[in-house]
This record gives C-alpha cells, sequence and structure tokens, in this order.
C-alpha cells in the first residue's frame, strides 16, 4: 500500500471515530451540523463519513424536525444497541457473565453455579442467563466478542497452561474451543490480571500508568499493569509468585488457599477486624507482617504510582490497608513508596476486566472502524450494587 492511500486510509479511520464519539456520548441523535461544530469537520466530510458508519451498522438516521422552510436537517444517532459484547469470569465456584452494549452500558448481568464441577459449558449457561436477566431478553446472536476470564496461565493463543483452581481445564485452547462454539471472536488471560487491568483503566487505579493489584481473597494474588498494559513477561508468568517452588506467603497458605484461625473465610476476619475484634486484628497484623517482605520485593522491582488492594467488603478493607502499609514501611529503606488505596471494583474487577479486554483486543470487529476507544469508563460505571 503506497503512503498517499494510507494517509487517506488514516484519515478516513480518524474522522469516523470523530463523529462515532460525538454520537456515543450524546443521549439522543444530532444533526449534521452539531456533529461538524464538536468535531471540526466540515459538513460534507460528517456526512460522508456518516453515510459509511450506516452502512457499518454503526448509527443510523432518525428523523429530525426542521426550524423553517425547506428541508429538515438529517440527524443520526448511535446504534448502540446493534451489537453486544460480553465478559465472564470462570472459576471453580462458578461463572459470573456481563453483557455491555456497544457503548457499554450493561445490558445483562447473571451468576450461574456449577453443577458438579466448573467446565467451559457454564461459560455459555452464563452468557444465556446474562441474556435473559433484563426485560429485554438480549439475543446471543448479536454477539460481537467475548472475553473470558480464567485463574491460571494463559498462552497468548487463549490455551491454559496451568491452573491449581481448574485442573480440568489444563491444555485445553481455551479461546478456539469457545470461538468455535459461539462463532464469535474469544479472548481469554488470567483473572486477577484482568482484575488489575480494569482497576487501572477506571477503577482505583485510574490515572496512573503504573499499578499493583493486590487480591487477598481465598488465595493471596498478585498482577502488575505497567505503562497502561498488563505486564505478562515473555513466558506469561509475570505476577505468578505462586510458581517458585516451595514458596508460602504465609504460615496459614495451604497449596495456595489462605486458611484463618479467628474466622473461616479473609471476608469474615476483616469484617471481624474492622468491627474491633482483637483476635481479628492480631490475625491481620500477623498476615500483613508476614506478606510485606514479599510485597516490598515487588514493590522495589516494578516502583508502581499506585497499589490497589482488594480484601473483603470494601467498608472492611481499612482494617487490612493500614497494617499492610506500616508492615511494608518496616521493610523500605528509602521514604519513597506508592499510595495503596481500596479497590474500586470490588468483586466485579474480574469480569469487568474480560469484558473490556474483549473491547481492546477486538475494537476493529465490534465496531468496523480502527482505532475507536474502548468504553471503559461506561462499563464501569455502575458498579455499585453488585461488588459488595
Amino acid at each position: 500500500m503506497d503512503t498517499a492511500r494510507e494517509a487517506v486510509q488514516a484519515e478516513r479511520a480518524a474522522n469516523q471515530v470523530a463523529c462515532l464519539g460525538v454520537l456515543a456520548e450524546a443521549d439522543g441523535a444530532r444533526t449534521i451540523g452539531v456533529i461538524s461544530e464538536a468535531t471540526g469537520l466540515s459538513r460534507p466530510t460528517v456526512g460522508a463519513v456518516l453515510d459509511d458508519l450506516v452502512d457499518l451498522g454503526m448509527v443510523e438516521g432518525v428523523s429530525a424536525a426542521t426550524a423553517g422552510p425547506g428541508r429538515p436537517a438529517r440527524a443520526f444517532r448511535f446504534a448502540r444497541e446493534g451489537g453486544l459484547v460480553a465478559g465472564v469470569d470462570l472459576g471453580p465456584r462458578g461463572a459470573r457473565a456481563v453483557i455491555c452494549d456497544l457503548s457499554g452500558r450493561r445490558a445483562g448481568y447473571a451468576e450461574v453455579p456449577p453443577h458438579k464441577h466448573a467446565d467451559l459449558a457454564l461459560i455459555s449457561r452464563a452468557l444465556d442467563a446474562a441474556a435473559g436477566s433484563s426485560d429485554l431478553d438480549h439475543d446471543l446472536g448479536r454477539l460481537r466478542a467475548v472475553g473470558v476470564a480464567l485463574p491460571g496461565v494463559v498462552e497468548t493463543d487463549g490455551r491454559l497452561r496451568a491452573s491449581l483452581a481448574l485442573p480440568d481445564l489444563v491444555g485445553l485452547p481455551v479461546a478456539e474451543l469457545l470461538a468455535k462454539d459461539l462463532g464469535r471472536p474469544v479472548v481469554v488471560d488470567n483473572d486477577i490480571k484482568l482484575a488489575g487491568l480494569a482497576e487501572q483503566r477506571a477503577g482505583a487505579g485510574r490515572g496512573y500508568s503504573d499499578v499493583v493489584y493486590l487480591q487477598i481473597g481465598h488465595r493471596l494474588s498478585v498482577s502488575v499493569v505497567l505503562d497502561g498494559s498488563i505486564r505478562q513477561g515473555s513466558h506469561r508468568l509475570a505476577g505468578e509468585l505462586g510458581a517458585q517452588r516451595g514458596m508460602r506467603w504465609t504460615r496459614n497458605a495451604r497449596r495456595g488457599q489462605l486458611v484463618w484461625s479467628s474466622r473461616p473465610t479473609s471476608a469474615q476476619v476483616l469484617s471481624a477486624a474492622a468491627a474491633g475484634d482483637a483476635d481479628a486484628q492480631a490475625e491481620v497484623e500477623d498476615f500483613c507482617a508476614q506478606i510485606a517482605e514479599r510485597v516490598a520485593t515487588v514493590l522495589l522491582v516494578v516502583d508502581p504510582e499506585v497499589v490497589v488492594v482488594r480484601g473483603g467488603a470494601a467498608k472492611d478493607v481499612g482494617a487490612l490497608l493500614r497494617p499492610l502499609e506500616a508492615a511494608i514501611e518496616k521493610e523500605l529503606v528509602f521514604p519513597e513508596r506508592p499510595s495503596f488505596v481500596a479497590s474500586g471494583l470490588g468483586r466485579e474487577a474480574v469480569v469487568l476486566g474480560a469484558v473490556g479486554n474483549a473491547f481492546d483486543q477486538c475494537g476493529s470487529e465490534i465496531y468496523g472502524v480502527h482505532g475507536y476507544p474502548s468504553p471503559w469508563a461506561r462499563i464501569t460505571h455502575d458498579v455499585e450494587g453488585i461488588t459488595k
């Protein structure tokens, strides 16, 4: 392709992105004149771009009233309901799925338990449940891409290389199998890496380029986002600290699972600690003292701007952040250190990361327009009420 033709196509794509962006932010239709003023493009250029976007199915013309004699102004709206993008978080305890329209607005959400054990069929069940979760009963035939989150090491091609949580799926080309089953592009990545990405893009790490995500739940997990992208490493092992032979984060780790003494789960321990229970507070402080050396090592290697921590309910996370910061401070020589903040997306971080990753990786297929930005802010704007 010659340089002149490349330049023309790049300009055309940029104009499409600009016009589509104006319509995506609008609640209703916009006339060519309004779009021209917002984008700085000439009216004839806007008209030609909108005709292209109509052909792509991304916008549609609507009737517009005229302010006087003559032909009514042409008006257009973003056809956000014309396609769907989904994300699924699959784990040993079940699957959760979220479905968004093309603007990133939530169109459906569901959580489904496994019959006996989690398998790939659970992904389709979760998608069906999410599609039927609203009054609109969304047609999955409109799906344009699906993102999937799995616990374990995921290869570039979507094959699950290793997983303690889902051993039956190890070795399977998950992305390939699901794409064949669903008839849509499927992108697969590690669950904690996707949670970190979601927090960096639109959660507690928003506005920062370098973020470390630390999750304390049934197990302790870490992921790293550098320069706004998941740090995978040359072997997709970045953040897989549990893969070090013989390594245990703490004395209460059993095959990667955290076992607590004052309460059955980490969430219950943190809730009790936040409520003032002395035994729970002592256990949390001891836990933080044990993990501080490992976390400090990660911080000195990465030197992030912020550490996003998820552990228990949002209202209880202060009972973890305070002793964790104090314990890590004792490990560091230099006074400079990142801020520690509570997760902004909570338990939904993984599934939102999955759907956001689908928008990121499959944007051209989703919109038919090259370079259109993923709607992360819209994807995560209605988390309240489900993250608790």
